[in-house]
């Protein structure tokens, strides 16, 4: 007996600190255990420690921030050290190995080089490459340093940084110019940031290497916050831009499996299997624009035109009815909505504010920024009421839940806070008597019904009108019809569906692509209705089943004629 108990006894003796850590590791696991926060009393018959020394101990914790102590309860909890040390844990964890499974599976799925970048200070660093072999010469070698406005990896990573590490971070930065194409003005790189965050991936084409192009997505820490990015790269006979955007999904896959991320989420990642075929109206899709998220139709009668936009390749289409032809004018910043205005010209909303752009020069003025002191924030669906009041909304860059806004906005410019608390919010209507408006928050699967007060401008009594189940997809925007019907476009549902002014559903309609994003009628007699959609997020296998994800489609439903949309009064 005396030869086993011998090593303890001189074990205690070499080490007498040991048992004072055993005391104090008891003392935080009683704490931690425990249902309640604990009282003095409480923790001296749990650990059956003498007064005087757990008096000492938990003084010793709670100065440590180990422990927290309630004077007003006079009881004990967990301290927020712990919480630090375990970021601590995080951050020397070694993504290489979480990783690398990943890489290896990216780099065999696609046949190019996958690569693994990190944040480090303010330099962006290559931690780890699985190389294609095919084409060594654009690979990215380990320890390699990426500049942050010329490589996809630097792009994603700043993207979602919070405003003030990213604006310490662009402060920093020499935009140094590698080739014609890189990006070396301080806005031009901010509405960059923006639309790489809304889109939730980073395209690099030629910016860094003229003949290399390349596509990342971030990955996140416990906490959300940007630490790295994993891109995939190769040479630009290899991997054109519209390539590279059918990466993303599978690409943003692979980031959310290594850091077990969540971020992101409210715009899904993959489509819902094509739903069988059933009698529909025919579906036309005009011209050969395929944008990455189309959006924001509005007919207008004044140009005999219809309007839309492109969010995450930034774009204003235009299809001219006496034409035919649509026409596109891309746009330097991301554009989420436009509206025809009284005065002439075009209404957009853009991350900067709403921009009144001149009818002839395009040249674009600050009309309206509701959103100014939420930088984080951008603006998305948008409609005129009846006295030709803009009601828009806002949502945050990356679709952070709860953050979104609804404003009235006048045609003098004033604006008014009406709503909040949305997520995702899109589709606006209102019903043709004006004693209702119609909003949708995608996130939330709901269509929202207000009481509208039309001479006032008032809105009051949200309540839930139609609510999507489980593999319904997603509403998106929307538009009222003559009847008071509203038409709704089902976001990963392959589908319109329409529903009466009391949300009983009365028909679907079959689309050729899983991602409809909103509609309007249109034409002469409102008889046409027209349907965006995108391509955003879909990988190859989607886009090889529905080639004419985010084509512009048209078609007529018998009987059915829409409502005349009102132009901004401004």
């Amino acid at each position: 007996m005396s030869e086993t108990a011998h090593p303890a006894s001189t074990s205690a003796t070499t080490a007498p600190g040991l048992g004072v850590l055993e005391k104090a590791m008891a003392v935080l696991n009683l704490v931690s255990a425990a249902r309640a926060p604990m009282t003095f009393t409480q923790l001296q018959r749990a650990s059956a420690l003498p007064k005087a020394t757990l008096h000492r101990m938990l003084g010793t914790l709670v100065r440590e921030g180990l422990l927290r102590h309630d004077s007003y309860n006079k009881t004990f909890l967990l301290g927020f050290r712990l919480l630090e040390l375990a970021h601590e844990v995080w951050s020397d964890f070694d993504l290489r190995v979480a990783a690398q499974d990943e890489l290896v599976r990216l780099r065999n799925a696609f046949d190019e080089s996958v690569q693994l970048v990190v944040l480090s200070g303010e330099q962006m660093v290559v931690v780890a490459s699985e190389d294609a072999g095919r084409e060594p010469q654009v690979a990215s070698k380990v320890g390699m340093r990426l500049p942050l406005h010329a490589s996809a990896a630097g792009k994603a990573i700043a993207a979602c940084l919070a405003p003030a590490q990213q604006a310490q971070l662009l402060a920093a930065s020499l935009l140094e110019r590698f080739t014609e194409h890189t990006i070396v003005d301080n806005e031009a790189l901010r509405a960059e940031l923006d639309l790489t965050r809304a889109r939730g991936y980073a395209l690099e084409v030629g910016e860094y290497d003229a003949e290399r192009v390349s596509v990342a997505a971030p990955v996140f820490d416990y906490e959300g916050r940007a630490i790295g990015a994993v891109a995939v790269t190769a040479s630009a006979a290899q991997l054109d831009a519209r390539r590279a955007h059918s990466l993303s999904a599978e690409l943003i896959g692979a980031a959310r499996t290594i850091t077990h991320s969540a971020a992101g989420q409210p715009m899904s990642l993959l489509a819902h299997t094509e739903p069988p075929a059933a009698p529909t109206p025919e579906v036309h899709a005009i011209g050969e624009a395929r944008a990455l998220l189309g959006e924001g139709p509005v007919w207008s009668p004044r140009d005999n035109a219809l309007y839309w936009v492109d969010i995450l390749a930034p774009a204003i289409h235009q299809l001219d009815a006496a034409s035919g032809v649509p026409r596109e004018t891309p746009l330097g910043a991301m554009v989420s909505m436009v509206v025809p205005m009284a005065s002439g010209g075009l209404l957009l909303a853009t991350p900067s504010g709403l921009m009144a752009m001149a009818p002839d020069s395009g040249r674009m003025t600050l009309f309206a920024h509701p959103e100014s002191a939420r930088p984080g924030n951008r603006y998305n669906d948008g409609k005129c009421d009846r006295r030709g009041r803009l009601w828009v909304s806002s949502m945050d860059m990356g679709a952070m839940a709860n953050r979104g806004n609804l404003f009235r906005v006048d045609p003098d410019g004033s604006w008014e806070k009406v709503d909040s608390g949305f997520t995702v919010p899109n589709g606006l209507g209102f019903s043709p008597d004006n004693t209702r408006m119609y909003f949708t928050d995608t996130f939330r699967k709901t269509i929202y019904e207000y009481d509208f007060d039309l001479a006032a401008g008032r809105i009051a009594n949200r309540r839930p009108l139609v609510v999507f189940g489980a593999g319904e997809g997603k509403p998106d925007g929307l538009t009222v019809d003559a009847e008071g019907c509203l038409w709704v476009a089902v976001w990963d549902g392959w589908e319109l569906a329409r529903f009466g002014p009391d949300g009983r559903e009365l028909m679907r309609v079959r689309l050729p692509v899983p991602r409809p994003t909103s509609c309007c009628f249109g034409g002469a007699d409102l008889g046409t209705l027209y349907v965006t959609s995108a391509s955003v997020r879909l990988g190859s296998q989607a886009l090889a089943s529905a080639p004419l994800s985010g084509a512009l489609f048209a078609l007529e439903v018998p009987g059915v004629r829409g409502l005349p949309e009102t132009t901004f009064a401004g």
